[in-house]
C-alpha cells in the first residue's frame, strides 16, 4: 500500500488534533485506581488503536484512542441513543481546519474498571471516517488522569493511577513532555509535547507531539529538502468537505528522541506550515511500547518492568 494512499486517514486525524476554547473538562479523578487496569486493544490496518469505552454505564464501544486529540468526540448518533444532554456548541480548531461541534454532557467515562467522573465532551457525526465504525475519539481530558502504557505487542493498554506500581516499576529512560502549548496568542491544554530531531534538519530540536492517532512522521513545514519526493494530492472521501491536500513525502536517516533514535523513516511533509503548535506528530506506534505519565510530565519509550507491574 502506498503512503499516500495509507495517508488519507492520516489526515482525517489531523482534522481532529483539538484545540478547543476552554469549556467544562471531564474532570480529574477523585480517587486513585486501586489496580492497574488492562484492557485489550484492537489495532486497525493503519495500527490505530480501538479501545473498548463505557459511557454512563452502557457499552462497551469501540473508540479510537488519540493522544493528539486534547478532548475526547463522541458520535452524534450514539450521543443521541444514551440521551447525552445538549449543552452547547464550540468551534474546534485542528491542525488543517475548524469546525462547530456540540457539546454534550455525560455522567461517566470508563475503560474497563478505569472511570472519571462526568462533565462535557464533543459530539461529531464526522468520527465513522476516521477509522473503521468506532463512535467516538478518546481523548487527552480522559487520559491524561492515568498513566498510560500502550503496549503493541501485547495489543493491551495499562492504566494505574499517576505515578503508581506501574511509573515504579517502569525502567528506561523519562523524557519529558510539555503538557502546553500556544496558538494564536492562547494557550492550548492536554498535549504531549517532547523534544526531537531529525538528521537532515540540523541541530535545531523540534517540539513533536507524541500522537497514537498518526500513522505516519509528519511534519509541518513546506518541504523536507532534497529528500522530499513530488507531491501528489490526497482526498479524504467524506473529509473532502473539511479539507483536501496534497503532501510531500521522503525518507529521514534518523529521528532522534533522548537516546533513543529510529531510523530509515518515510516522512509526510505538509505544503504550508499547519496551524498547529507544534513542528510535527510522532506516532506511538514506532515503538514497541510507550508508557505516558501526564503527571509526572514525562514519557519512557519501549519501557521494560520488575514483575510488579505485569
Amino acid at each position: 500500500m502506498s503512503l499516500i494512499h495509507r495517508s488519507k486517514r492520516l489526515f482525517a486525524l489531523l482534522a481532529f488534533a483539538t484545540f478547543v476554547p476552554a469549556i467544562a473538562q471531564v474532570p480529574s479523578q477523585t480517587t486513585p485506581t486501586p489496580n492497574i487496569v488492562t484492557a485489550k486493544i484492537k489495532l486497525d490496518d493503519l495500527s490505530m488503536i480501538i479501545v473498548p469505552v463505557s459511557i454512563n454505564g452502557s457499552g462497551p464501544y469501540d473508540f479510537l484512542l488519540d493522544t493528539g486529540s486534547s478532548k475526547t468526540i463522541v458520535d452524534r448518533k450514539l450521543a443521541d441513543e444514551l440521551g447525552l444532554p445538549h449543552v452547547g456548541e464550540k468551534t474546534l480548531a485542528g491542525v488543517m481546519t475548524s469546525a462547530r461541534m456540540s457539546v454534550v454532557h455525560l455522567n461517566s467515562l470508563s475503560v474497563g474498571g478505569a472511570t472519571v467522573p462526568g462533565g462535557d465532551v464533543l459530539s461529531s457525526d464526522r468520527t465513522t471516517t476516521v477509522t473503521g465504525k468506532v463512535r467516538g475519539v478518546l481523548g487527552e481530558d480522559f487520559l491524561q488522569n492515568f498513566d498510560l502504557l500502550i503496549d503493541y505487542r501485547q495489543r493491551v493498554i495499562r492504566l494505574d493511577a499517576p505515578l503508581g506500581a506501574m511509573a515504579e516499576a517502569a525502567s528506561g529512560e523519562r523524557l519529558p513532555m510539555q503538557l502546553t502549548g500556544t496558538l494564536h496568542g492562547q494557550p492550548t491544554h492536554n498535549r504531549l509535547v517532547v523534544s526531537g530531531q531529525i538528521a537532515e534538519l540540523g541541530d535545531t530540536p523540534l517540539r513533536l507531539q507524541l500522537d497514537s492517532g498518526a500513522n505516519g512522521l509528519t511534519l509541518f513545514r513546506d518541504t523536507l529538502g532534497q529528500n522530499s519526493n513530488q507531491q501528489e494530492r490526497v482526498r479524504l472521501g467524506s473529509f473532502d468537505k473539511w479539507v483536501s491536500s496534497s503532501a510531500a513525502t521522503g525518507t529521514v536517516r534518523s529521528l532522534s528522541l533522548g537516546s533513543s533514535s529510529v531510523l530509515h523513516l518515510t516522512a509526510i511533509a505538509l505544503p504550508q506550515r499547519a496551524d498547529a503548535d507544534t513542528d510535527g506528530l510522532v506516532p506511538t506506534s514506532l515503538f514497541k511500547a510507550v508508557l505516558i505519565s501526564s503527571r509526572g510530565g514525562f514519557v519512557i519509550l519501549n519501557p521494560s518492568f520488575s514483575k510488579v507491574s505485569r
